[in-house]
């Protein structure tokens, strides 16, 4: 068995490459034009289809990240729609009252035919079966 040979050890990292190809590196010399065109406000997208026309196919994914990650811009959070939801008329307790009769069922609990047309609208949360509205089964 051979002996250690720190020289050998030395040259073999300096000719050392690594397997995949560092991160950027085809943008990294577009970057002072990345940033100009950024200061003017141009979309990532009008960036990316610039750097291909000349020479630089890329994506407008990646000039996303390459800005996020090398020149520190800020990642704005995405605007969510907000939920859609049912529009309850504001009617106020002692009018709901008087105006329901006694021997009329709650409103809180839904019709048995399953029809929906007089069912209240729903609260948020599980939806759990009412042992009440199911039929028995026959055996």
């Amino acid at each position: 068995m051979a002996s250690f040979d720190p020289a050998s050890v030395r040259q073999a990292v300096a000719e050392f490459t690594p397997r995949r190809p560092e991160k950027f590196q085809d943008l990294i010399p577009a970057k002072e034009v990345i940033a100009e065109l950024r200061q003017k406000r141009a979309s990532y997208r009008a960036i990316a289809e610039l750097l291909t026309q000349h020479c630089l196919p890329t994506s407008k994914t990646a000039v996303a990240v390459f800005c996020h990650e090398v020149l520190g811009e800020i990642v704005r959070p995405r605007r969510r729609p907000g939920r859609k939801r049912p529009v309850v008329p504001a009617v106020s307790t002692a009018e709901a009252t008087s105006q329901q009769p006694a021997d009329v069922p709650s409103s809180a609990e839904p019709t048995a035919n399953g029809s929906g047309e007089d069912a209240p609208v729903r609260s948020r949360g599980p939806r759990i079966a009412q042992v009440r509205m199911l039929k028995p089964q026959t055996t």
